[in-house]
């Protein structure tokens, strides 16, 4: 009989529940089906032909109520999370096989970068491979990626978008400013329109 991987009883727990209702609240627990259904598959299986059908919610109620019911699920639900945590799973691993696979996974990216490095005239960005064989050491200390600054500088102050977009979008929403009204009380008219020199 092969052994079941998750946990189907609460390790260490003894519940003086019966077999079926222990079973129906692991189903309960592990499925997230509604209680009533787990109640009636383990616990109850004749009420689902009986008269005392109509009644099913009150006696699932009342089950899911008592005190060893409650015990049992706490417990349950406590040897899950431990059996699911992380830490269980985790393999410990040495010192010397962590610098062993960064020692390959160096190799494998300076192989990558040599590739690259090797079809850089046919390569969209020239630049970005220099940096990347710049980051890895492939390059000597003397030999770095650089880039020139750019500038960008708009033709005429007419043309400008930037201008273009203060004037027509802008509103006079400084009518509390102090120091626009300082401004305005000794002869400064402000107008949010035409603030840029032309």
């Amino acid at each position: 009989m092969s052994k079941s991987l998750i946990p189907m009883r609460p390790e260490g727990f003894v519940s003086k529940l019966n077999q079926d209702e222990q079973s129906g609240l692991s189903y309960y627990i592990i499925s997230g089906c509604p209680k009533k259904d787990a109640f009636i598959l383990f616990c109850r299986p004749d009420m689902l032909s009986s008269r005392a059908a109509s009644a099913i919610g009150e006696y699932v109620n009342q089950f899911f109520a008592r005190k060893e019911v409650k015990d049992y699920l706490a417990a349950y639900e406590e040897t899950l999370a431990h059996f699911l945590s992380p830490e269980k799973n985790v393999v410990p691993v040495s010192e010397g096989a962590i610098e062993e696979r960064k020692a390959k996974a160096k190799k494998k990216l300076t192989e990558f970068a040599m590739s690259l490095a090797n079809n850089i005239d046919q390569a969209a960005d020239p630049e970005a491979v220099l940096k990347i064989a710049d980051r890895i050491g492939l390059l000597d200390v003397d030999e770095t990626a650089s880039e020139l600054p750019r500038r960008y500088l708009p033709t005429q102050c007419g043309e400008c978008r930037y201008r273009q977009f203060c004037e027509d979008n802008t509103e006079d929403e400084c009518q509390y400013c102090k120091y626009k009204k300082f401004g305005e009380d000794n002869g400064v008219h402000f107008d949010p329109e035409h603030q840029l020199e032309k």
